[in-house]
């Protein structure tokens, strides 16, 4: 019997090998809160203008930034201007490190994205800064802005905590003093999470529509 007086020490470890995994478990951190300063990582995928100025503020804020593009090598001159907090990454790798996901590419990619890493995403909070343009991303930017670009990337990604944020603010005006930030959102710790990175990239958060 395992638990017999009889055998003292091998039933202490057999306690201790169930109750192992049990305590590792406890001990886990949550995604929001595994830096030691409480900060949660963001992968953002795209290192276009929007995404490389918001890395920028972020990482000059304090939290960790792991850029990815198809080729992260061609972004290590991007990270090396920021400094420690930045690193680049493909994309699998910035979705697994990040507690945080933003989307920074031209909308016509987005369908792909969702195709491809929508499993790796699910439970994410994923923000969605991408803007929908017909003459650029073509028939996929018609649809969406007929739906509501929101609501619309929403049902891509249904299943992350999706926020849309940042889209009506141009790259070159982000920073200390950028003014209002509209913000939506489907979760509401996602909301708050988004509202303190809209702070540290030098705005203020306005939440928007219901999505």
């Amino acid at each position: 019997m395992p638990f017999s007086n009889s055998h003292p020490q091998g039933s202490r470890r057999s306690v201790f090998s169930c109750l192992l995994p049990l305590a590792l478990a406890a001990l886990a951190i949550s995604p929001l809160s595994a830096a030691a300063d409480g900060k949660p990582t963001i992968g953002i995928i795209g290192a276009g203008h929007e995404g490389s100025a918001l890395g920028t503020l972020w990482a000059k804020a304090g939290y960790k930034v792991v850029f990815a593009t198809r080729d992260p090598r061609q972004l290590q001159a991007l990270v090396a201007g920021i400094g420690p907090n930045a690193s680049a990454s493909s994309v699998d790798q910035a979705i697994d490190r990040g507690d945080v996901v933003v989307l920074a590419v031209p909308y016509r990619a987005e369908p792909e994205i969702a195709k491809q890493y929508g499993a790796k995403l699910a439970g994410k909070i994923l923000i969605d800064v991408d803007n929908a343009y017909p003459g650029r991303d073509g028939d996929i930017a018609v649809a969406a802005r007929a739906a509501g670009v929101a609501r619309y990337s929403a049902r891509l990604f249904a299943g992350t905590r999706f926020v849309r944020a940042f889209n009506s603010i141009n790259a070159n005006s982000l920073g200390p003093g950028c003014g209002e930030a509209l913000y939506s959102y489907t979760d509401d710790e996602a909301g708050r999470v988004t509202a303190e990175l809209i702070r540290a990239a030098g705005c203020t958060p306005v939440r928007g529509q219901d999505l």
